[in-house]
């Protein structure tokens, strides 16, 4: 297994009791991992992640939480996808998701970076956002 999926399996199975917490770790991902889009009329949240282990925590976490079902769809590696990636789709509660993370603001428009709850929260909070970065978006080279 390369290096970068032994760091993101081994995040992705670290203990985070506190909701704000978790909060703030699945808001990390979703502002890395994903994107909004309106289909049919409704705002879809989707987040495109590397790792099995990362869309499970993250799958779980909104469940958790929010109380909402998720899709997860795997796309095998072919062609110029090198390595398999995962998929998770929140269709129809996508709007509350998206309002309860701060991905859109008060008005229904799209925020820009993370939400201030998350931003000038503690110091549990701080270390999640750097641990959903990377879940999100994370890699490291081999050494020598």
């Amino acid at each position: 297994m390369a290096l970068t999926q032994q760091v993101k399996s081994e995040l992705a199975t670290v203990l985070v009791q506190k909701p704000e917490t978790r909060a703030a770790e699945l808001a990390t991902v979703l502002r890395f991992s994903g994107g909004l889009h309106v289909v049919g009329g409704q705002i879809v949240v989707e987040a495109e992640l590397d790792s099995g282990a990362a869309v499970r925590r993250l799958r779980q976490t909104i469940t958790d939480l929010y109380g909402y079902d998720c899709e997860v769809l795997v796309l095998n590696s072919s062609g110029i996808r090198r390595s398999t990636r995962y998929v998770l789709r929140l269709s129809h509660q996508g709007e509350a998701l998206a309002r309860q993370t701060g991905l859109l603001d008060s008005r229904g428009y799209p925020a820009r970076g993370l939400p201030a709850q998350v931003v000038g929260a503690g110091i549990n909070e701080q270390v999640a956002v750097w641990r959903g970065a990377f879940l999100a978006r994370g890699s490291l080279t081999e050494p020598g």
